[in-house]
């Protein structure tokens, strides 16, 4: 057999046989070399300079903000603003739920975090409000896929990385398509919950309204300064990215430690022990994408892929989105969204250029629909968590997911068809 066709053989079989996916890629990437007479020391050099990257400090930054503001009281005040904020919408609580994971959006920049942190209290709130376990737990699925879209999100920083373009913009460009999929969530549970004849909140008057509203938002308007503070900083220029992080956990801490005091070393020790966790997956994922695309550019696998692929849809918008959105579905579906896009994004770049598509557009939809991959069995990670943490059936919630994931589909042609959606506020700010 030659060297590529063992590569790509036994990536299969490791990630078949259940090896993680970071080890596969490194273990089939140094197959390669081994058959190919190239020295495994590049392989080491390409690791290191994989994660020699600045840009990926921010990373465990945004992961251990969120792990911050999931351990002291801030969870619990964001969702008492919105449930006095939305809760007297037919839909009640599933609105609650939605918006909790809007705002809870600008503190995490990661789907499952937002599922198994205020997800777990949004999804409990719905049940005992008298929801249907299949939709409650749907409900907390499909709005956690917010988490990466409002900024920060770490798929934009790996994003931004491969693709060689500004972190602000992409930062600034998933503002309005993420409140466009909270919007349109909204919509979806006000007429299932109309239908359904779901219970809300009783409503008591305008009055009792806004004075509950004042009350609950201004406990929680301090956690509400995170994302201006974050988003603030990089826009007028005081900080970059990776600093902006660090100023956000700055202020988490701040908040936990000093303001509410609610964070003990007990709780800030655990907290570091998790980002450590998480946040070395994710790196150890970059390090062997490294490897990964070494062997593709070696056997120059991205410029066949794209005489093959330019080929049937040549200078096509409609049919370059059409494959773009395909192949990261069916990918998604298979993987981590942070590995389709370290391996697979430089094979469709090229495709994206050749069709016009602004990279900043285009990239907020590639992570959308890495997202919506994200809660698709058999490894969508948001849908396992949820699951696993509420014990629920995967069959179940699986089959109850369909319509929201042609919901979020709706959202992805949109975008596609209208990108000033997406470039607007970046080209107006930056």
């Amino acid at each position: 057999m030659t060297p590529i066709v063992m590569f790509l053989l036994s990536f299969l079989l490791l990630f078949l046989f259940g090896m993680p996916i970071a080890m596969a890629m490194i273990s089939s990437s140094f197959l390669y070399c081994f058959m190919a007479g190239i020295k495994l020391s590049i392989m080491g050099t390409r690791m290191f300079t994989g994660l020699n990257n600045f840009a990926l400090i921010a990373i465990p930054l945004f992961i251990l903000t969120a792990e911050v503001m999931n351990k002291t009281s801030v969870a619990d005040r964001i969702f008492k603003f919105c449930r006095d904020l939305v809760g007297y919408i037919p839909g009640g609580m599933g609105h609650v739920n939605i918006v909790t994971s809007i705002i809870f959006a600008g503190m995490s920049g990661s789907a499952v975090a937002d599922a198994g942190g205020i997800g777990h209290l949004s999804y409990r709130a719905m049940v005992d409000e008298g929801f249907p376990e299949d939709f409650s737990a749907c409900t907390t699925i499909a709005s956690s896929t917010i988490g990466p879209i409002i900024p920060p999100s770490i798929p934009a920083v790996v994003y931004a990385m491969t693709a060689n373009v500004s972190v602000g913009k992409l930062l600034f460009g998933g503002i309005v398509p993420g409140f466009l999929m909270g919007l349109i969530l909204m919509l979806y549970v006000y007429f299932w919950s109309v239908r359904h004849n779901a219970p809300k909140m009783t409503w008591q008057g305008w009055k009792y309204y806004f004075n509950n509203l004042g009350k609950s938002f201004i406990k929680c308007f301090l956690p509400l300064l995170t994302p201006v503070i974050l988003l603030g900083g990089i826009y007028l220029g005081v900080v970059t990215t990776t600093e902006a992080a660090a100023l956000a956990v700055l202020y988490a801490l701040f908040l936990g430690v000093v303001i509410y005091r609610t964070m003990g070393w007990k709780s800030l020790i655990g907290c570091f022990k998790h980002v450590f966790v998480a946040s070395g997956s994710v790196l150890l994922i970059v390090a062997a994408s490294k490897c990964f695309s070494f062997v593709l550019t070696a056997e120059n696998l991205q410029d066949k892929i794209f005489m093959i692929v330019s080929g049937f849809v040549g200078n096509s918008k409609f049919l370059t989105a059409l494959c773009i959105t395909v192949l990261f579905l069916i990918l998604g579906c298979l993987s981590d969204p942070n590995v389709n896009i370290m391996v697979f994004l430089p094979m469709v770049l090229p495709l994206i250029n050749n069709a016009g598509f602004d990279p900043i557009h285009a990239g907020i939809v590639i992570i959308i629909i890495a997202m919506i991959g994200n809660i698709t069995p058999p490894v969508g990670v948001v849908l396992m968590t949820t699951c696993s943490l509420e014990k629920l059936k995967i069959e179940a919630v699986s089959k109850s997911l369909i319509p929201w994931i042609c919901v979020l589909m709706g959202e992805v042609i949109i975008l596609w068809m209208v990108p000033g959606l997406v470039t607007f506020v970046p080209n107006l700010l930056l």
